[in-house]
């Protein structure tokens, strides 16, 4: 016989985890951006860097870490429907 259904424990840890790791890459991103625009750097190639930084790279570091988070919300009612049925 198969098994199925969610150790709940290991379930919650997993969803803890993801979320500190979208929390750890927006505070990356943040901490990115600011060695990005701090350091002194002028003219028509800095400025297109930056706002390449802006607009491409560190946006997609943020749909990452919203996607993250979304998983880790995910994997939370997992669990909770899973504490659900098993009671």
């Amino acid at each position: 016989m198969a098994l199925k259904g969610m150790n709940v424990d290991t379930g919650a840890q997993a969803a803890q985890q993801i979320n500190a790791g979208a929390s750890e890459l927006e505070a990356l991103t943040g901490r990115m951006t600011n060695v990005i625009q701090g350091f002194e750097w002028f003219g028509p190639d800095a400025d297109r860097t930056r706002e390449q930084w802006n607009s491409e790279y560190a946006t997609m570091l943020r749909q990452v870490q919203a996607q993250l988070q979304e998983f880790s919300q995910l994997i939370s009612r997992e669990v909770q429907q899973q504490i659900a049925v098993s009671q």
